[in-house]
């Protein structure tokens, strides 16, 4: 199929022909200009044959053969038409590195991303900036995009530049573009935004216009520029280039040490390892090695350590303060977790809460949430209109709680048997359990080796250890008792918004404890939660749970 660029691109009406004297010489035709230095211009089927003998031949493609040198660019290959197995080949022949321009998004396509240009000229949409880093995403890709952003601890100078990345004209390193951003920002001679930037680095062609600064690395001593040294997280900040870096990996791996910086002890983290150079597979055989050391290494000392709690997942790490909570993701499986229990990271509640946060949301959308929305209407018609709504979706809400009902029965489960068979480490009050053997324990272990897993590592002795209390037990009645009345005047959370309707939050305030920050008020709860629990499903995640806050003082007091 011939590509459509003969109706969309840069062709010419001329009635001089440069290079040949085909039969179109005397008569009006298509013609096509090449961004050589002479801008010479070819009739398209002239064109054409001569791409088709490069393609033939395995010949670097130019402007002509015998007349102009100039090696056509990707970019000049994709305003060609031509049939796509010309095109495709063309470009594997291609040496030039410009990228072809979007009319519609106005930036360059990367075509290592973007096989089809075609495609993406015919998909690209308008541009919205993400209320999070500001920067322009299609409006299919803006939701997901936004996801993610919001929650990215990444510096907004930092998604610029690697947004930038693969839209320039000609391919630039991250370190390039940085450094670009910097020096024409301290001349004054910058905006901030994307197009600005790519069109300013784009008057320089495919040359850098700045001499990028070099450093010494510390092992081979060889200048390199920034870009190929490697800052290592040690108390030192070392820095080697990536060559070093990789080199020295190696050489601890064939003495079987445990992979740490090649000037100190520091151990490398995965953080660290992701920055090789190397291919994934190489990359994939040191992390197995660093995590199969690192397990090896704290199976025989007393040290606070994290491990994943997929039991299919080897990942292990040392923490840091064994006895801080903070969310991680497992770099090998991606879950997420809180370091001190191993469940689903928790906001703004403890390890301690979460149990009777979880009891009292079950109870909420089992029984309580049509108990209150009853009272409530026979006091307010609003409220009638919002217990019809909820009647009507009563499908929807079964749903809903039977995922709810596996977590809430797991969780009864858990607790009777943590109850039954766990005590509290004195140290961390991590819960943990003897499962043969001595009283002699340590926190994250066996006291004799082996059998890793999450802990601060303290010694101490079974038998005077805190017994484990459940959080929450079954109860009788699924009721929650301090409901407030209808007769009662409502409560107002001052300061606090709807993020569904944005209004003034008033009465119960419904506040998700896996989201940083997520609230809603109790006439938007219903329709709110089941939308989030939707999402939820469609990203495979477990439901999140939404703590009840009666009156403002409860917030304060938890946290």
């Amino acid at each position: 199929m011939v590509n459509n660029y003969i109706n969309n691109n840069k062709l010419f009406l001329i009635r001089k022909h440069n290079f040949s004297n085909c039969s179109l010489n005397k008569q009006v035709g298509l013609y096509k200009e090449i961004n050589c230095h002479y801008h010479h211009t070819h009739c398209i089927s002239c064109l054409q044959r001569s791409m088709q003998e490069f393609s033939r031949n395995s010949q670097t493609p130019v402007c002509h053969k015998s007349l102009c040198d100039y090696e056509l660019s990707r970019y000049d290959i994709s305003l060609i038409p031509l049939e796509r197995r010309i095109s495709d080949r063309l470009l594997k022949l291609v040496k030039g590195q410009q990228r072809p321009f979007c009319s519609r998004c106005r930036f360059y396509i990367d075509l290592n991303q973007c096989e089809d240009f075609d495609e993406h000229v015919e998909s690209c949409d308008d541009l919205i900036p993400c209320e999070y880093c500001q920067l322009p995403y299609p409006f299919k890709q803006l939701e997901n995009h936004a996801r993610a952003c919001q929650h990215d601890a990444t510096s907004d100078y930092e998604k610029l530049t690697n947004f930038i990345l693969t839209k320039t004209k000609y391919p630039f390193t991250k370190e390039q573009i940085r450094h670009f951003i910097e020096q024409q920002s301290k001349n004054g001679q910058l905006n901030l935004d994307p197009w600005s930037i790519i069109d300013a680095l784009a008057i320089f062609g495919s040359t850098f216009p700045y001499e990028m600064p070099k450093r010494d690395c510390d092992v081979c001593m060889e200048s390199r520029p920034y870009d190929d040294i490697y800052v290592f997280d040690c108390s030192d900040n070392h820095k080697i280039c990536y060559s070093c870096y990789y080199d020295s990996c190696k050489s601890k791996m064939n003495n079987g040490e445990i992979l740490t910086c090649a000037l100190c002890t520091n151990p490398l983290r995965d953080g660290e390892l992701n920055q090789l150079r190397i291919s994934n597979e190489e990359l994939r055989i040191i992390r197995d090695y660093q995590i199969k050391k690192t397990f090896d290494a704290y199976s025989s000392r007393t040290r606070g350590i994290i491990k994943c709690p997929n039991q299919n997942c080897p990942w292990i790490a040392e923490a840091a303060d064994p006895n801080e909570r903070f969310r991680v993701t497992c770099p090998i499986c991606n879950k997420e977790f809180c370091s001190l229990c191993n469940q689903q990271y928790h906001y703004r509640t403890t390890c301690e809460q979460l149990p009777q946060i979880t009891q009292r949301w079950f109870f909420w959308c089992q029984t309580e949430r049509a108990r209150y929305l009853t009272m409530r209407a026979q006091q307010d018609a609003a409220y009638a209109t919002q217990l019809t709504d909820y009647n009507r979706k009563s499908n929807d809400n079964e749903n809903r709680n039977r995922d709810l009902r596996r977590r809430y029965d797991e969780l009864m489960n858990d607790e009777k048997y943590k109850a039954d068979n766990c005590r509290l480490c004195p140290s961390c009050k991590r819960v943990v359990q003897r499962l043969e053997g001595c009283d002699s324990m340590i926190c994250g272990q066996d006291a004799h080796g082996g059998n890793v897993q999450s802990g601060c590592g303290a010694k101490f002795n079974w038998a005077q250890a805190q017994n484990y209390t459940a959080a929450a037990t079954p109860q009788p009645k699924q009721t929650i008792l301090d409901l407030p009345k209808p007769e009662n005047p409502v409560v107002h959370h001052n300061g606090v918004k709807c993020d569904h309707c944005q209004n003034d939050l008033v009465g119960i305030r419904f506040d998700c404890v896996h989201c940083p920050s997520l609230t809603f008020c109790e006439k938007c709860e219903q329709q709110a939660t089941l939308d989030h629990s939707r999402e939820n499903q469609l990203l495979a995640q477990q439901q999140h749970v939404f703590k009840l806050i009666m009156v403002p003082q409860e917030e304060a007091n938890q946290l």
